[in-house]
């Protein structure tokens, strides 16, 4: 039987006033769970994005043990995934994340296919109402 994963899809995205950023959880079955946006004055879209996740992986621990984060910019993906050297200013963030990480009992960090980044935005309040139910998560 496969094992059902459970999303955290987030996306920072530049703003005037510093970085608006969204998440949403989203359930095995595509259904959005619960989503959400905010701002972050300092530190631009990467900084924006590394503090999202953190709250997101701390709301989805409630909805599964497997979880798949998708991330917008594609570079907190692969900070995330140690796939690329994490910047110092974003190291705090990037140890609190991988800490919580090892909660779960996997975890992985991906870059945010289009779909997903117009969920996230749509979260941080930049587009239309976010749907409900029917992310298509392709390739995943």
């Amino acid at each position: 039987m496969a094992a059902k994963w459970s999303y955290v899809v987030v996306g920072a995205f530049p703003h005037s006033r510093g970085s608006r950023y969204g998440v949403a959880v989203v359930a095995s079955d595509g259904a959005t769970v619960r989503s959400w946006g905010g701002w972050q004055t300092e530190g631009g879209a990467p900084a924006a994005a590394i503090r999202a996740v953190l709250e997101g992986l701390w709301v989805a621990r409630s909805f599964g043990r497997r979880v798949r984060v998708c991330v917008h910019p594609p570079e907190v993906a692969s900070w995330l995934g140690r796939r690329a050297p994490v910047p110092d200013r974003h190291v705090r963030y990037f140890v609190q994340v991988r800490a919580l990480s090892h909660t779960y009992r996997q975890v992985e960090f991906l870059p945010a296919s289009p779909a997903e980044v117009e969920l996230a935005r749509q979260a941080a309040g930049q587009g239309g109402p976010v749907p409900s139910d029917g992310l298509e998560l392709v390739g995943r």
